[in-house]
């Protein structure tokens, strides 16, 4: 069979359950997944023994746009370190010349392939010159940049939609800081005009934020971003339970940014209050400059956080922790044709785990080992469709 490669004799997690098969083969043809199982006579074999085979992954909320700030800002609150106009971060932006920040960002996405991660959502700052730029750092690179791009605040309408053409000329979507950054006549208009689009928006990150909204409007964040039709929301941390409802009913879907959260003192979620309204969560690692882009140490910390918060240690599986970081984030991001999981036809795009690593080594439960213990040190090697991350750099 010429052509057909088989990754055998490792443990591989498999289709969207991510369900554990022994001794199995990946086999793979032009880059896709043809079949899992038996290596085909005549394919060539390449043996992995000792070896976990799991999807790569999908960070569904980045800003890579402060890479070069990392551990800048710890300490600081999220108006002081993060908010428009005089946070932190916007200086630190506002200082980088072009060349500068394509190499952050370049540098940035490197090191989130090495980590595994085949996909990222990031909400871009800085208009279209930062659609732009990001565009260029992924250039060559075998990573897809999900651009979510971030109109200009409080523009009058015209130049609102006008600055929306342009700007998604290049970028995926939308990435709405606030639902106070804009009338929700100019987002109402922009949904209906590009309903092909993505659109999000950072909801009840902001205890404060959320209780003005309620007090002002009658309604909490999550609510007024439902009026948009916004496709997923960041965060939820503070909303009104009522209206999460609300959402699972408009179809919405949540991302969970536990590390960011908690380094920037903003409280917690509680995925089980999530979970019990039926409520669809990815995860992200959000701003690079307080969370490094590892969705291990993301699976890790959202995994524990939730049997803590609980204080019931069976509150939550750990196959929808590892799903929430691929299959979830890929169905999100309208991805989930060729990414998200081993499933046949899909990319074959896996990150291979030593199992006989100091770290790994004696581990019962596959599953479990990627998402509580495996760090990316514990990584041996990357594929993205057939071949070795190297073969791309």
């Amino acid at each position: 069979m010429s052509g057909v490669v088989s990754y055998s004799g490792a443990t591989i997690l498999a289709g969207e359950q991510m369900q554990p098969l022994e001794s199995a083969a990946l086999i793979v043809e032009a880059g896709r997944i043809l079949g899992l199982g038996e290596p085909p006579v005549g394919s060539e074999v390449i043996d992995l023994p000792g070896r976990l085979l799991c999807p790569m992954f999908i960070d569904s909320h980045t800003h890579i746009g402060d890479t070069g700030a990392k551990d800048l800002g710890i300490g600081l609150t999220l108006e002081e370190s993060v908010q428009l106009p005089n946070g932190l971060k916007h200086r630190f932006l506002a200082s980088l010349d072009h060349d500068a920040q394509v190499a952050m960002m370049r540098h940035g996405m490197l090191e989130m392939l090495r980590n595994g991660i085949i996909a990222f959502a990031d909400f871009r700052e800085q208009s279209l010159e930062g659609a732009r730029r990001l565009r260029q750092a992924a250039e060559g690179l075998p990573i897809e940049a999900v651009i979510m791009g971030r109109l200009t605040e409080n523009l009058p309408f015209e130049q609102a939609v006008a600055e929306a053409e342009s700007l998604l000329d290049v970028a995926n979507g939308l990435g709405i800081r606030d639902v106070a950054a804009h009338e929700r006549e100019v987002i109402q208009h922009l949904r209906r005009t590009y309903p092909d689009r993505l659109l999000a928006v950072h909801a009840a990150e902001g205890r404060s934020e959320e209780m003005r909204s309620r007090q002002d409007f009658g309604k909490g964040q999550v609510g007024r971003a439902l009026e948009w039709g916004v496709d997923f929301m960041v965060h939820l941390i503070h909303p009104d339970p009522a209206e999460l409802r609300q959402a699972v009913d408009a179809g919405v879907m949540a991302v969970h940014c536990p590390r960011c959260n908690g380094v920037l003192g903003d409280g917690f979620v509680n995925l089980s209050d999530w979970r019990s309204v039926g409520l669809e969560f990815t995860l992200g690692s959000d701003n690079v400059m307080f969370c490094s882009p590892d969705m291990l140490r993301e699976m890790d910390f959202a995994s524990r956080l939730v049997r803590g918060l609980n204080e019931d240690p069976a509150v939550l599986d750990a196959a929808d922790i590892l799903q929430a970081a691929t299959i979830q984030g890929a169905r999100m991001l309208k991805l989930d044709q060729h990414l998200g999981s081993l499933s046949v036809g899909k990319d074959a795009s896996f990150i291979v785990f030593d199992l006989t690593s100091s770290n790994l080594r004696y581990t019962h439960d596959p599953v479990n080992a990627v998402v509580h213990r495996a760090s990316p040190a514990d990584i041996e090697s990357v594929y993205i469709r057939g071949l070795p991350l190297d073969a791309y750099l």
